[in-house]
């Protein structure tokens, strides 16, 4: 009878389902139920019943979990007391994408310091293929990234099992200086063609989703009227707030700038661009409190993004 056996239990017990459970532990459903029936085998004892609503435990399974509640709680402090009399940094090192590591990610770590002050994070920022190769390269432990990732990086990750999962969901949005320069009402595609653009750099994941929008429209990026690339989102800002172009940015980028009126909004009709944000972990470094502790932070609605 193992720590993770248990842990897989008592999460089915208090989400009320093995679909529930699986998406909060990161696993298939077929391999949950494998895990509880080896546990139902070890006990002699059926734990769980099985409803069209769900599943109730048994008078066996209200036992169990009772006594696993204590087991899981006793593990945890015993594996935060050990990482302390190691006296030896507990480091989680985390890469990220520009924007969510310069505008989401610090008051995440911030909140997760406050509840866990013994573990230590590293941040680093790249573009999103840069993190996807630190990933794959072990360089770092969890990997968050935005726009939809290539085919070629998913089969990269597939072929080293390193399991992605969606956070939240984001977008971009045309924004210039605000002034009567640029159009303030909502222009269409062939107004965007002709606009002077600001854009990312071969591998982030801004450049990635425009590709992948415009591609959908049957549009090249070469069609664009592009002005100038640049590997920083803080610098196509800056460049944008001082009227040398317009760009496509992450909304969470320029709230501030939009709330205090320095750029505009402008809205190009009839396209969204999805600009999703997805975290990249093993699978196996959930059995390390620290990584499932950050992930389940993470992928919780406590996450408090800045």
């Amino acid at each position: 009878m193992d720590l993770d056996s248990l842990r897989a239990f008592c999460t089915v017990v208090e989400t009320g389902s093995i679909s529930k459970a699986a998406k909060k532990l990161y696993v298939s459903q077929p391999s949950l139920s494998l895990k509880i029936q080896d546990l139902e085998n070890q006990c002699q004892s059926k734990l769980l019943e099985r409803t069209n609503r769900g599943v109730t435990l048994t008078d066996a399974g209200q036992v169990v979990y009772q006594h696993a509640q204590k087991i899981l709680y006793l593990g945890e402090k015993i594996a935060k007391e050990l990482d302390r009399s190691r006296s030896q940094v507990v480091l989680l090192q985390l890469g990220a994408s520009s924007t969510v590591g310069n505008y989401a990610l610090p008051c995440t770590i911030f909140n997760f310091k406050e509840k866990y002050p013994e573990y230590h994070i590293h941040m680093q920022t790249f573009n999103t293929d840069t993190v996807i190769e630190k990933m794959i390269n072990h360089e770092i432990d969890i990997g968050l990234v935005e726009g939809p990732l290539t085919e070629k990086n998913r089969e990269l990750l597939e072929q080293e099992k390193i399991a992605t999962k969606h956070v939240t969901a984001n977008e971009l949005i045309l924004v210039a200086h605000n002034s009567e320069k640029w159009p303030s009402n909502e222009i269409t595609l062939a107004t965007l063609k002709e606009l002077p653009l600001i854009i990312r750099e071969k591998g982030s994941g801004i450049r990635t989703t425009m590709e992948t929008t415009l591609s959908a429209l049957d549009i090249d990026l070469d069609e664009l009227n592009i002005v100038l690339e640049l590997q920083s989102t803080n610098g196509i800002i800056s460049a944008v707030t001082s009227d040398k172009g317009a760009a496509l940015l992450p909304k969470m980028a320029v709230r501030r700038e939009l709330h205090y009126k320095i750029l505009k909004q402008i809205k190009v009709e009839k396209v969204h661009f999805q600009h999703d944000i997805t975290s990249l972990y093993n699978p196996d470094d959930l059995a390390k409190p620290l990584h499932r502790n950050f992930l389940e932070l993470l992928h919780s609605p406590d996450r408090g993004f800045c």
